[in-house]
């Protein structure tokens, strides 16, 4: 449009024959203003059916019945292609738990007794530093772990996206991928909202069935701890979020183990695609020489997990702070002469810690001790300072 046409007077307001132009050329002129785009033009592509009829594809061959099912990558636990979770609260070793799993499946040592079907890992971490991550790695892996890569992703302003991910894992043939954690991504836009989370976490299904992958994201149990929840509600966020997943690994805190002095966790599993355990898998942590020792300690029964002491323990797992007995008391609706004797129980054991409350001079405060992150830490347990 030329500058004769839209001519100005002398105050600089648009002449009549200019707004005549102007309106004409508005009107008539597509790439002024674009047309409204129609309902056709705006959706995607139209959705392709591919209805099976039960009739023709029906089976009674066992043989053929069990090989419908995607190869595993760990026997019992978790199968090719699937999208599963690592579930726990603060210092129910989540980290050290993925990553002897991740190693074993990069090794294909057994994890856990279990037998693994070994492949290419790639490890995502959002939480630790390179060092801390890296020191981690070596204490639990006993050779060199040739197909397993990493990368610490703590402060990078610019995050991978799923697409990226599954690009690289069709570029380097990786067969399982543990992103650590969920929370860091940025995939979730509203971690409380169970009508956006599903559309948030859909990508990860289409991720796997565009390529022979698992993706294992480890996520953290909502406030409380979530001892009293199911498996399936345990995480934090949109209730909507426990359906989503193939495979599910809770972490529970527990007193139990054949070892007073000993660290134990119960892996509470739900699983899409095998069959339901009977008991709950014990595991043992160990930190002796440097070295990281995750292995089967036994079983416990499915009620042992939402026993009291794993109730008190898996709610101090959640204040890093520490917390006082009132607090405890309340979230736990246990009295806080009955709650004193568990906590003497669990500071016996060496389970629990007191220490004084630097604000209050009287009360005391009780968390849980952290062997692992600093090996040579010496704290004083409940029940020396009793």
């Amino acid at each position: 449009m030329s500058e004769a046409i839209l001519a100005k007077d002398a105050r600089g307001i648009l002449t009549s024959q200019g707004a005549a132009a102007l309106l004409a050329a508005v009107t008539n002129a597509g790439d002024i203003l674009p047309k409204p785009q129609t309902e056709a033009q705006t959706d995607h592509k139209p959705f392709e059916w591919s209805i099976v009829h039960g009739a023709n594809s029906w089976t009674q061959d066992p043989n053929e019945i069990a090989s419908l099912s995607d190869p595993p990558i760990i026997e019992g636990l978790l199968r090719e292609r699937e999208v599963g979770s690592v579930i726990g609260a603060a210092k129910t070793s989540k980290t050290w738990f993925t990553l002897a799993l991740a190693l074993s499946v990069a090794s294909g040592e057994p994890f856990l007794g279990l037998s693994v079907n070994r492949c290419k890992v790639l490890y995502l971490d959002y939480e630790l530093k390179p060092g801390t991550f890296l020191k981690r790695m070596s204490m639990i892996a006993t050779e060199k772990p040739e197909l397993f890569f990493y990368q610490c992703l703590r402060g990078e302003s610019r995050l991978p996206t799923v697409d990226e991910i599954a690009a690289l894992v069709e570029r380097d043939n990786f067969g399982l991928v543990v992103v650590d954690s969920l929370y860091r991504t940025g995939w979730i836009t509203e971690e409380n909202n169970n009508d956006s989370t599903p559309r948030n976490l859909a990508p990860l299904q289409e991720f796997t069935r565009r390529v022979p992958c698992s993706l294992l994201c480890v996520d953290h149990t909502a406030k409380g701890g979530g001892s009293e929840r199911s498996a399936v509600d345990a995480a934090r966020g949109a209730s909507a979020k426990g359906g989503f997943w193939d495979c599910l690994l809770v972490l529970r805190a527990t007193d139990k183990g054949p070892t007073e002095d000993g660290n134990y966790t119960i892996l509470d599993p739900v699983l899409r695609d095998w069959p339901r355990f009977e008991n709950l898998p014990l595991i043992s942590f160990s930190w002796h020489d440097r070295r990281c020792v995750v292995e089967l300690a036994g079983q416990v029964e499915p009620g042992e997990s939402n026993a009291t002491p794993t109730r008190i323990l898996e709610i101090l797992a959640c204040a890093e702070k520490g917390i006082s007995c009132t607090t405890i008391s309340t979230l736990t609706q246990l009295g806080e002469t009955t709650l004193r004797r568990h906590l003497d129980a669990l500071g016996r054991k060496g389970k629990v810690l007191e220490f004084p409350d630097p604000t209050h001079r009287q009360r005391k405060l009780y968390r849980l001790p952290d062997m692992a992150d600093d090996l040579d830490l010496k704290e004083t347990t409940l029940s020396q300072s009793v």
